[in-house]
């Protein structure tokens, strides 16, 4: 650390650069009347001195950030900013405190650079997922099982989506209201004869403004 430390910041990001180091900018919108990059953010960025951005930081979520991963071809990260026992900060609120979820090859250092930098990582908090839409996709696909339970005499098709994960989806059919398929349980829709099963992953976020829409086969 002490061969890090230089009066100049863009400095000391190099010399940690030359360690190896991925340098992640921390909470980009806290304490902040907005997300407009700064000057120091864009020379920063410019200079190729900024490896991954947080896209949650505690209970914050940066969508923003998103949008400037993509841009600039950041990784995203999920992080709690504990100063205290995680324990205290979410087991009140929520049963699972952010993380990043890193689809490495193996559970070494190097595989997790290298993920890292390939961006093949999603950020999770508060039951929310931010990423690259092809990781969304294929995560949710991966998470969901479904069956056909029965089919009408219109070829309308009453399809069960089990979740077989811990994390609580948010869902959406074309127009309809949205709906909450949660941990480990199944729902029910109706597929009419040749349509597609299209679902809008609403907490799951690829922009500021954008979800995933997954088809599911069945």
């Amino acid at each position: 650390n002490n061969t890090i430390y230089h009066p100049d910041c863009y400095e000391a990001f190099r010399r940690a650069k030359a360690q190896g180091a991925l340098v992640v900018h921390n909470h980009p919108g806290w304490r902040r009347p907005n997300m407009n990059i700064g000057p120091f953010e864009q020379k920063a960025y410019d200079e190729g001195l900024i490896d991954g951005i947080e896209a949650f930081n505690s209970a914050d979520l940066y969508p923003l950030a998103i949008e400037r991963a993509k841009k600039y071809g950041f990784f995203l990260i999920g992080a709690t900013d504990a100063h205290i026992s995680t324990s205290r900060d979410y087991l009140a609120f929520t049963p699972i405190r952010n993380m990043t979820l890193i689809f490495a090859k193996d559970k070494s250092l190097e595989s997790l650079r290298e993920a890292l930098l390939d961006r093949r990582a999603i950020a999770y908090g508060w039951g929310t997922l931010s990423g690259e839409e092809s990781l969304l996709k294929d995560l949710f696909k991966a998470s969901m099982q479904t069956r056909v339970e029965r089919t009408d005499a219109a070829g309308v098709r009453t399809v069960a989506i089990t979740n077989t994960t811990s994390i609580a989806y948010t869902l959406r059919i074309g127009d309809d209201n949205p709906f909450v398929l949660d941990a480990f349980t199944t729902a029910t829709v109706a597929v009419a004869a040749g349509e597609k099963l299209l679902l809008s992953v609403e907490n799951m976020w690829c922009g500021a403004e954008e979800h995933p829409v997954v088809e599911l086969d069945f």
